[in-house]
């Protein structure tokens, strides 16, 4: 998949989590939404430079990768209890494979960490992009509606 699909998709796949956050009433799913929408945005900081509407900034492109290994480590944390909304994104299949879960958002933390101390100058952006945007995926794909 290139770089530019992979970077479209995940801008519209966060752009409906941030629309559907708006009718949640559920603290948890809020909570657990607000993080998910964070990564959302720092991956947003990373495409909008791969695709040259920002300028390429080592130190911002580590911050972003740095908040995402962050994230992805709060997430077992902020799954954890089973709290359900009429506008959640999240599957029941969490709790019935909460350790595979763990796994997946454990990834993300040592892939976005790996990526953030190698990555060197912004040729290395769009594999940095590529091997997290795939971490996110394979949780999506098994875990968010």
């Amino acid at each position: 998949m290139s770089a530019r699909y992979l970077v479209m998709g995940l801008g519209i796949l966060f752009a409906s989590a941030v629309h559907s956050h708006s009718n949640v009433e559920n603290d948890t799913v809020k909570a657990r939404m607000k993080a998910m929408s964070d990564i959302s945005d720092n991956m947003r900081v990373l495409g909008k430079m791969m695709k040259g509407i920002e300028d390429f900034d080592l130190n911002t492109a580590k911050s972003a990768i740095g908040n995402i290994a962050i994230l992805g480590a709060q997430t077992p944390k902020l799954f954890k209890i089973e709290a359900t909304d009429p506008h959640t994104e999240a599957k029941p299949e969490i709790w019935t494979n909460f350790d595979d879960f763990v796994e997946k958002a454990l990834n993300l933390e040592n892939v976005a960490l790996n990526v953030e101390s190698s990555l060197m100058g912004e040729d290395g952006l769009r594999n940095a992009m590529m091997s997290i945007g795939a971490t996110c995926k394979a949780c999506h794909s098994l875990y968010r509606n």
